[in-house]
């Protein structure tokens, strides 16, 4: 007899997804050598080099954020919860980049290019599994308005 749990039960986004599956997802995008983060910052540096000029730290504080980010769609991932990811990350975070004067094209290029990190550098069930909240990370975010002042 299979036991089931109540995780099991629950997620029904991704009914062959049992928490198994979720668990090793998340060990794969935490893992320290994963290299995501790494290689989103490194392909978002020759398309915003005028970063440091506005944000004496903003390559640091972009990886920190995206890293913070990966851990909360993990997270959502894990419980099959959207709103959680909304409501612990990306209402806040949504704010604070409108308050920097990030522009919608540098969200999207920024979770695009992330999205694609976490494509080349997790096997495809972890990127199955993570899709939909990298996706939907990208459209609620890139869903700003278009700064007076941009400054990047």
């Amino acid at each position: 007899m299979i036991a089931v749990t109540t995780l099991d039960v629950l997620c029904d986004r991704f009914p062959a997804a049992t928490t198994r599956d979720r668990q090793a997802a998340i060990n794969e995008i935490e893992s320290p050598g994963d290299g995501i983060v790494e290689d989103c910052m490194a392909r978002m540096k020759p398309l915003y080099p005028n970063i440091p000029r506005f944000h004496v730290s903003g390559f640091d504080r972009g990886y920190r954020d995206n890293r913070l980010l990966l851990t909360y769609m993990a997270k959502a991932m894990y419980f099959d919860d959207l709103k959680l990811l909304d409501d612990q990350g990306l209402t806040w975070v949504r704010t604070l980049f409108k308050s920097f004067n990030f522009t919608p094209k540098f969200m999207r290029d920024n979770f695009t290019l992330l999205r694609e990190a976490v494509r080349r550098r997790t096997k495809p069930r972890t990127f199955a599994l993570l899709e939909p909240l990298l996706t939907h990370t990208l459209e609620y975010l890139s869903d700003i308005p278009e700064p007076v002042c941009p400054e990047l």
